[in-house]
């Protein structure tokens, strides 16, 4: 099984905790991607492998137009000659505010990470997820980014753009029969963009460790297929189906 993770640049993260967890899977290979040279890859490197499991890291700069289609180009040089499962993580999240202060900086800057990033991945690593007997393509989404569970809390810039990475999740699933897709929601969690949401809002801290959202996660992609009623969704990391 080979897993490719698209991480964040700050660890400990999401990121870190799926990497970490498939990886104790055997003959699993996991390619994780960080965004620049200047990425702390100590933990990750550090992680426990399975037998016959193997990591491969490589960077993904999100704000470049040709880094994805540079990754995919050197994976044969790993043998890799195919991908089963894309897991779109990284994300930014750093501007929560009302629609009158959101600066177009913000929006831009949130747009290119969170939006355009998943889908120049697809578009990348598309041959190669067609070489899988049972593609799947996963975007870390939020419940933030659900026009349908909308509330007066400020996260313009980031709920747009999670609401265009979503869009991105529902065509895949039309325009692509043999690929499986899915928009998770991790929950909300002890991670730099969770702290930082928690701050504008006065809450102390997230509910949710790394560990809980991951077992979470790493359920709705185990259980995704192609003929399931999850492809094409957007659900809770319980499986519970979110309006769009």
């Amino acid at each position: 099984m080979h897993i490719t993770c698209r991480s964040s640049n700050e660890f400990p993260g999401i990121g870190l905790g799926l990497v970490s967890s498939l990886l104790l899977r055997p003959n699993t290979t996991a390619i994780a991607t960080v965004r620049s040279d200047n990425t702390p890859t100590n933990d990750l490197k550090a992680l426990p492998v399975a037998e016959g499991s193997k990591l491969i890291v490589l960077i993904l700069a999100s704000t470049s137009d040709t880094s994805a289609e540079s990754v995919v180009t050197s994976l044969p040089a790993f043998g890799i000659t195919h991908i089963d499962t894309i897991i779109a993580n990284a994300g930014s999240g750093e501007s929560f505010k009302p629609v009158l202060v959101t600066s177009l900086s913000s929006l831009r800057d949130d747009f290119e990470i969170n939006t355009l990033g998943p889908i120049k991945l697809f578009q990348a690593a598309y041959p190669l997820l067609k070489a899988s007997s049972k593609p799947k393509f996963v975007l870390i989404s939020s419940v933030l980014g659900s026009i349908g569970c909308m509330d007066q809390l400020p996260n313009l810039s980031y709920g747009l753009s999670k609401v265009g990475a979503n869009f991105l999740i529902k065509k895949v699933h039309l325009e692509h029969e043999g690929i499986a897709s899915l928009a998770v929601h991790p929950g909300w969690v002890k991670t730099i963009n969770g702290q930082n949401y928690a701050d504008v809002v006065g809450v102390k801290e997230p509910p949710m460790t790394i560990e809980q959202s991951v077992i979470g996660v790493i359920a709705q992609i185990d259980a995704l297929e192609k003929s399931s009623a999850a492809s094409g969704t957007f659900v809770n990391y319980d499986g519970t189906t979110f309006p769009w």
